[in-house]
């Protein structure tokens, strides 16, 4: 029996960016069973199901384990502290008589790493990767007017074969996104590329790539273009005739129109256009989807950094990992959107989508938000042989084409840190994988950059192959001090001056609550942190042809490997694994937000201690144009930069309030310091 897989570009399903007229879509996240294990029955109708859990997607079996409590001493009868290996899930859905005339249609947002799907006990196809998503044509292998019987294998075993080998994250496992459920006509819209070409404050054009998927005898095709402006006004509308001989593949090219005076998509003015594409035999609507877009333009320089909309634009950035504390790499919708819209709130306008392709959710918030974005492929640390090509390819394809319509995305990263650690022999397999990479990126889209994060002297010449270079440099946490970092790069910027330059990472660790008044180096306090990004971001600012740079990390995220003040927990956080504020948070608030904020530090340092008539230093973040600080109603005095006042404490509770103004806006910050004396 034929198996086919089908890798729907334009599935935005559920997600804000889809609507549907004549195809059905329904969401099928409750009431899935769950088996953590291999099993040699597990697509059988008649099995025992008692013993298996009952699960809603997003799920992962890895949200609580990957967090053994051993020690790195202690022995280990397995390589991973967390389980990697087989996962069975199974469901059962009903489809009615009147869908037989339907395609019926199983599509999963990503589950991790690879998926082999069956339907009524039949194989019906397999995935390989975790990121990116999937669809397969059921129809051959359901009954109507029945139940039938979905089984989902998942696994996330190491695969010499499969990207990425390791990394410092925890690699969950499981459908950790949405599934649905989809019901078309014999023939329906499988790809919509919109391409804005020659754009300009004054005129854009745009171009249409579709492809139909048709196994119907229509003979007489429509397509109809509707273009709707942000203020939702219908600015243009097209017909165009499609010849076709039944059940074929059918993809064209549409010069549909040229738009003049576009508003233009920019991270503090996100407008979002869209194209209304609807399919119709003989007059009649068969299909429909209506996809968001932006028109914007934009370079890199290598001496000036980056431009966009003519206009140049700092791009102020962090890192993104899709895990939280309690939902590992199953998070919801609503929690991708808030996790970008934490990002936007502490004025950032850039976002590197660390290591490997994310949510269509995240996608779409970062459109609708004002942030753009890095996104790349898990190709990191060290790279294998044929088919390891062969599947990293697939990723960027997938990645590329299931992602191609997001104006937010200026950036394909093809790998991260493959440099340093290939094993003795290999470096020519990444070498050449990075130039494959790059030539089929080109391909896909040549409309975007292309980059990539290394941490060495790039002595290969690697890091050329790619539009820009990116940079993973952490001067003064795990090595050199913290004024290294500005040689390094202005190091590198002699030996290669004419390609435009991103810092895809830089950052330290630290442990919330965590304080000291002299730190230590790499002590996890959030004092050596916010000193670690003070230096880092000033000499990062100080060089103009840094296009841009990204926090390692926004988020706390889970690493099996890391050995800190917290287990397993990569602590370089902005803020923590569970969604908290650090300190550093609002310092960078102080350095990139427009609107007017204060912050005295530290809201989690309010039991202090020291000798009578002793003072301390007590520091303000704020944009603002002057501060003013009270101690228990007190003025302390009047700054216009430099906030750190000499704070003496009195025994017992200190009231401290902080003022401050900016453009004729006031903000206030408070917080209470119990004090003891020594």
């Amino acid at each position: 029996m034929k198996r086919t897989l089908f890798l729907f570009i334009i599935t935005f399903y559920l997600t804000g960016n889809l609507t549907a007229q004549s195809r059905v879509i329904e969401n099928i996240n409750s009431q899935w069973l769950f088996h953590k294990g291999d099993l040699k029955f597990a697509t059988k109708q008649n099995i025992d199901e008692k013993a298996w859990d009952l699960v809603n997607i997003p799920h992962t079996w890895n949200a609580d384990d990957s967090f053994d409590k051993r020690g790195i001493d202690d022995g280990f009868d397995i390589m991973y502290y967390y389980y990697r290996g087989p996962g069975w899930y199974r469901k059962w859905i009903k489809l009615e008589e009147k869908d037989a005339s339907r395609r019926i249609l199983l599509y999963f947002e990503a589950a991790n790493a690879v998926a082999e799907v069956f339907v009524n006990d039949k194989l019906v196809g397999k995935h390989i990767g975790g990121y990116s998503g999937f669809q397969f044509d059921i129809t051959d292998f359901v009954k109507f007017d029945s139940s039938n019987l979905i089984s989902v294998k998942v696994d996330n075993s190491y695969n010499y074969d499969i990207p990425p080998h390791r990394a410092d994250y925890t690699m969950y496992g499981g459908i950790y996104r949405d599934v649905l459920l989809v019901k078309t006509d014999k023939i329906f819209i499988d790809k919509l590329l919109i391409q804005t070409n020659d754009v300009s404050k004054s005129s854009g054009k745009i171009k249409l790539l579709t492809k139909l998927d048709n196994k119907s005898n229509y003979t007489d095709l429509k397509l109809r273009f509707t273009l709707i402006d942000p203020s939702g006004f219908e600015l243009e509308k097209k017909d165009i005739n499609i010849l076709t001989q039944p059940k074929q593949i059918i993809k064209n090219e549409y010069d549909f129109t040229t738009v003049e005076n576009p508003e233009l998509w920019s991270p503090t003015n996100p407008k979002l256009y869209k194209v209304k594409t609807e399919l119709l035999s003989n007059g009649k609507i068969v299909d429909e989807l209506t996809q968001k877009f932006g028109f914007r333009f934009y370079r890199f320089d290598a001496k000036k950094g980056f431009f966009l909309n003519g206009n140049h634009l700092s791009l102020k950035g962090v890192n993104r990992h899709q895990d939280r504390a309690g939902y590992g790499w199953a998070l919801t919708n609503d929690l991708h959107y808030e996790d970008m819209s934490i990002i936007k709130s502490m004025g950032a306008n850039f976002v590197r989508m660390a290591h490997y392709q994310q949510d269509q959710a995240v996608l779409n918030a970062c459109d609708e938000l004002g942030l753009l974005v890095w996104e790349e492929i898990a190709v990191v640390t060290s790279v294998g042989h044929e088919k390891f090509k062969i599947n990293a390819k697939n990723m960027l394809r997938e990645m590329i084409t299931e992602h191609y319509n997001h104006p937010s995305i200026i950036v394909w990263g093809l790998m991260n840190e493959t440099d340093a650690t290939p094993p003795p022999g290999d470096f020519n397999w990444n070498y050449e994988l990075c130039l494959e990479l790059n030539s089929m990126a080109k391909k896909l889209d040549p409309t975007r950059y292309t980059t990539q994060a290394q941490k060495g002297d790039d002595t290969t010449g690697i890091s050329k192959i790619t539009d820009i270079s990116g940079w993973n440099r952490y001067f003064g946490w795990y090595y050199g001090a913290f004024e290294d970092f500005g040689k390094f790069m202005d190091e590198q910027k002699k030996l290669n001056p004419g390609q435009p330059t991103l810092i895809s990472e830089y950052g330290a660790g630290s442990e919330r609550g965590y304080h000291k008044e002299n730190p230590d180096p790499s002590d996890f306090t959030e004092e050596w942190q916010i000193m670690f990004h003070r230096s880092a971001l000033k000499q990062i600012v100080d060089r103009p042809w840094i296009a841009g740079a990204c926090v390692w990390n926004m988020f706390s995220f889970a690493s099996e490997e890391k050995q800190g003040s917290i287990k397993h927990i990569n602590q370089k956080g902005l803020v923590t694994w569970d969604r908290k504020a650090k300190d550093v948070f609002y310092f960078y608030q102080s350095k990139w937000l427009d609107e007017a904020m204060i912050y005295i530090v530290s809201h989690t340092w309010l039991e202090r201690s020291g000798a009578n008539g002793e003072k301390k230093k007590i520091e303000v973040f704020s944009n603002c144009d002057k501060v003013e600080l009270f101690n228990k109603g007190n003025s302390l005095g009047i700054k216009t930069s430099n906030f750190v006042w000499d704070v003496e404490f009195s025994e017992g509770k200190n009231a401290l309030r902080a003022v401050g103004e900016k453009n004729s806006v006031k903000v206030t910050d408070e917080i209470l310091i119990n004090y003891t004396l020594d």
